[in-house]
């Protein structure tokens, strides 16, 4: 075999370095918009097959202790506190007093982990339709829910995301967060169209507040968030886009924060709202933080808003 060559066996590759003798395991996402990252591993805890996705849990050399779905990063131990901090704790203290939230995709249990750092919450509803994968997390990466699964606050059901939807009352939840697996070829659809956010718009109450995660916010990766954003329009009257760069994605993430009510992205008492949190638990997530993360780059803001513009 010379030097480069790759063997396979799924997602999980062995690769010849240049140069060296040795072989090294390495885990090559699939290309997307061109562009394909390649981690090494240094150990494979666990490659599985569920009904509905490839799994596997291994120690990288870059990035620590990482769940790939897939082929593709979910989420990893050096930096999941950017995008579980990112994704729940601006929407939350928009709200201001959230009781009820609703999670689309349980997955690692790290949403719950933040959501339960809330002082106001009173019950959580977390679904995810591959349970088989909510339970390996917590047997291979337990710090990433920290126990949250088990609050008696929160009652974790296995169902299609939709189904949920479709049986909760009509305004039951202040929150929802739809952590959801991206639009694609093989991703579910039904869960990205404007019944579903309608669905979703249905159970929010007054004042409610949804985040979606919505994909890369690159400029050579744009259609995702495109997509998304135009999709909640048709439903949602107010929408507002944050960024948060995530090292281990290797680009710029979304989330869109919507609601039926207008809403202010940064209110006045920003800073009094963040100190309800225990901020001696929180790594990432500061006033500073989150106005960054609100603060779109004007060419970003111009990609999004007149895709055209600049193409």
């Amino acid at each position: 075999m010379s030097a480069g060559d790759t063997l396979t066996f799924g997602s999980v590759h062995r690769r010849q370095r240049p140069g060296a003798d040795e072989m090294s395991l390495v885990i090559q996402e699939p290309m997307v918009g061109g562009i394909a990252i390649q981690f090494e591993l240094e150990q494979v805890y666990l490659q599985r097959r569920t009904a509905y996705q490839e799994v596997i849990v291994a120690d990288t050399v870059a990035y620590g202790r990482t769940l790939f779905l897939d082929g593709f990063v979910q989420s990893s131990s050096s930096d999941e506190c950017i995008y579980h901090e990112l994704l729940i704790h601006p929407a939350l203290v928009i709200h201001g007093c959230p009781k009820r939230v609703l999670v689309g995709g349980t997955g690692e249990g790290a949403s719950i982990r933040e959501i339960l750092r809330h002082p106001t919450i009173e019950r959580v509803v977390t679904v995810d339709i591959d349970g088989e994968v909510v339970e390996l997390c917590r047997e291979y990466l337990p710090e990433w829910s920290a126990g949250a699964l088990d609050d008696p606050r929160v009652e974790a059901r296995v169902e299609d995301f939709l189904e949920t939807l479709e049986r909760a009352e009509a305004g039951s939840f202040d929150v929802v967060v739809a952590d959801l697996t991206d639009p694609g070829d093989d991703g579910p659809a039904h869960l990205w169209g404007a019944d579903y956010f309608g669905s979703i718009a249905r159970t929010l109450a007054d004042r409610g507040i949804c985040v979606v995660q919505a994909g890369e916010f690159d400029p050579c990766e744009l259609e995702s968030i495109r997509s998304v954003y135009a999709t909640l329009r048709e439903v949602f009257p107010h929408v507002r886009v944050l960024r948060v760069a995530v090292p281990s994605f290797s680009c710029l993430w979304s989330f869109a924060i919507t609601s039926m009510q207008p809403f202010e992205l940064c209110p006045e008492d920003l800073e009094a709202r963040i100190a309800k949190l225990p901020r001696e638990e929180l790594k990432v997530y500061t006033p500073i933080a989150h106005r960054a993360a609100a603060e779109l780059p004007p060419y970003l803001r111009r990609l999004l808003l007149a895709p055209q513009a600049e193409e």
